[in-house]
């Protein structure tokens, strides 16, 4: 079985408070540890230092890793004569499958109980801000779409507002007689629609009760609003 790796962020010791970045170049100041252990064995594969720059990246998954063994690449391991990366799995000649047998719960050291209860607290805190960002996403597109509905609304009684007071000063301008012919033919045009309504309700129940025979159901729907 291949072996398989896990990582977890320390704070630095009280003998390592001078420590510097493992990763960037220069000398920056380590903010902290970078523990690598088999996840099977719990031994230590690496300890690494990163300053606050590279311990975001980390974080983010940015650090590159070895393609070979999955260690962190770290500037000691880069060739001065040639500039390329070469992994201690390749000047050491590692075996990579897991020749130990697995830890028992008993011999779990202090250290590696506390670096496990780490990482699965960093687990949920991630899950947790990840929730939190989509119920955020979604109440910035309910807000949004609540501000854009609003301005619809409000667009739509503006242009009704607009358009009753344009009728209110057309009426203006009539005559009593005028106004009077114009209110007939309004009350005229409603007699005849809640008639029409009234025949199609007619209608509708009267096919409910005895359905229309065969070849009849598209005269049904000749019937229409005029």
């Amino acid at each position: 079985m291949k072996r398989e790796l896990i990582y977890t962020i320390l704070d630095l010791e009280e003998w390592n408070q001078e420590a510097t970045c493992r990763f960037c170049r220069g000398l920056n100041k380590a903010v902290c540890q970078i523990r690598t252990r088999s996840k099977v064995t719990h031994s230590i594969i690496e300890n690494d230092y990163a300053c606050e720059s590279c311990k975001e990246k980390f974080e983010s998954n940015e650090l590159p890793k070895c393609e070979r063994c999955g260690r962190l690449k770290t500037k000691s391991n880069i060739d001065f004569s040639s500039g390329e990366y070469i992994c201690d799995c390749i000047k050491d000649n590692e075996d990579l499958e897991e020749k130990e047998l697995p830890a028992l719960p008993q011999e779990e050291r202090q250290s590696t109980f506390y670096e496990r209860q780490i990482n699965g607290l960093r687990e949920e805190l991630a899950t947790t801000e990840e929730e939190l960002q989509i119920e955020r996403e979604e109440v910035a597109n309910f807000h949004e779409k609540s501000k854009e509905w609003n301005k619809k609304q409000k667009q739509e009684l503006l242009d009704r507002i607009k358009k009753l007071e344009a009728e209110i000063e057309q009426l203006k301008k009539l005559t009593s007689q005028e106004l009077g012919a114009k209110l007939a033919a309004y009350e005229a045009e409603n007699e005849r629609l809640k008639t029409q309504l009234e025949q199609l309700t007619s209608q509708q129940i009267t096919q409910i009760e005895a359905p229309p025979k065969n070849g009849s159901i598209k005269n049904f729907f000749k019937f229409g609003l005029k």
